[in-house]
Order: structure tokens, then sequence, then C-alpha cells
């Protein structure tokens, strides 16, 4: 019996549908990609459940892109089968919008609890405004102002991520309005930064370089099972994921 080499194998990417906009322009023609539910990570059950059903239905061997931190454990404990799992090794999806795990962790600490915002978030409504709308429509008035308490009065800034001025003008009116019902709640600062495609760009190139070992990513061989400490690194003080993942149980 032959064996395919890692190198050999086809590569499919899973990933947030938060992520279109920027993976689609980059995949190589042929690679088949699948846009899971950007509110899954709201649930991290929920999450790994539906990932875990999207690999288990590849039939081919594959290298599998996911385009997911950690997000809140919510990869923890999905199996990789007949595959390779290569996962960005972040434990919050706002690392691979700036650009890499260190700058995550620098403007961690440079401003802790802080809510972002990204395009792909914005046309999903998934923003605390959105949600009190949500809850309002669902509940009532009082109710509503009770969860998005309890959900969001822990943050203090709120930072739109866009890729060129274009994408922060185009999202401005949107986040503004975000931003203006955050401020008078809760007196978040709003601020807009550039985001980054550096790290996007090198979890696409891991197929091709999987022989040679990358901090950045975790790759889970045939097998093998994703878990929550092959995210840590040594004599790191690593943040909870607190802009996005894990919101509800």
């Amino acid at each position: 019996m032959q064996y395919m080499s890692m190198n050999e194998r086809p590569t499919v990417v899973v990933a947030c549908r938060v992520m279109q906009e920027l993976l689609a322009p980059r995949l190589p023609e042929g690679w088949p990609v699948t846009y899971l539910d950007i509110l899954l990570h709201n649930t991290p059950k929920k999450l790994a459940a539906a990932l875990q059903a999207e690999l288990d239905a590849i039939d081919e061997p594959s290298n599998v892109i996911v385009g997911y931190g950690l997000c809140g454990n919510g990869l923890a404990g999905v199996r990789s089968g007949l595959h390779t799992l290569i996962v960005p090794r972040t434990h919050d999806c706002v690392a691979i919008f700036l650009g890499s795990h260190q700058r995550y962790v620098q403007r961690f600490f440079a401003n802790p609890n802080t809510y972002y915002l990204t395009r792909g978030w914005l046309e999903a409504h998934d923003d605390p405004l959105h949600d009190y709308r949500d809850y309002v429509r669902d509940y009532d008035e009082e109710t509503a102002d009770y969860l998005v308490e309890m959900k969001y009065r822990h943050y203090r800034r709120l930072c739109m991520v866009g890729f060129s001025p274009e994408e922060l003008e185009l999202c401005r009116p949107m986040a503004k309005a975000v931003a203006d019902f955050c401020f008078k709640r809760w007196g978040m600062v709003y601020e807009e930064i550039t985001g980054s495609t550096q790290l996007l760009d090198r979890l696409l190139e891991m197929p091709q370089r999987l022989a040679a070992e990358d901090s950045e990513f975790v790759v889970i061989a045939p097998g093998g099972v994703i878990e929550a400490e092959q995210f840590m690194r040594a004599g790191e003080a690593v943040p909870a994921a607190t802009a996005r993942c894990g919101d509800e149980t």
C-alpha cells in the first residue's frame, strides 16, 4: 500500500464566515472552502460539533486549514480523523485580524477589556447594539437591559479593525452607531486601527511547509485531538478570550 505524504494531500479550508472577505481572494484555485456560521463562536460546544461534522464529511485524507483560534475552548476535543489539521496558535480569533498573536497580546495588555469589530461582524449584526435590539424583540426592555449589561459591562474600549482606508470609511457609519450605543451605556472609547493579513497569509502557506516547525500554528496529525494545552506558550501569561469567544454556554 502506498501512503500519500502530507504535502501531496489536497488542502481543504473550514473557517468562520467572518473570514470570508479576507480569505476568498487569497485561496488558490481548486481549494474547497466551507464557511461556518459567525454566531457559533458564542456557543463553543456548538462550534465544536459543527466543525467536527465538517471534518467527518471530508472523505479524502486532507490537510485542513482551520480558520479559527481556540475560540473559548470551542475547538478543544475536535478530532482530526483522517486529516492533518492546521490551526492558528492563538486563543482569540481577533489575533488573526491583527496579523499575529504577539500583536494581540501587546494590545491586550496595553488596552485590556477591548471589544473588537470587523466588517464581517458588523454585517452579521454581531455587536452590542444589535444584541440589545434582539433581546428587546425576544423579551422586553428591562430584560434586554439586564442581558447586555451582564455581557458587555466590563468592556472599556471598542475597536474597529479595517484593512484599508476604504474599508474603514465603508464601515464607519455602522461602527459609529455601535460606538454611540456603547459610549452612552458604558463609556466605551472608540478607536479604529488597520488590521494585517500576515498571519492569515502564513496560514495558507502552511500545507506546503508542514515539515518545518512553526510556533504560530498548531498542527494536529491524523488520529489526533485538539487540546487547549497545545495553544499555551512557555513563559507567557495568556490572556483569556476577551473579545468574541464563549459569550454563552
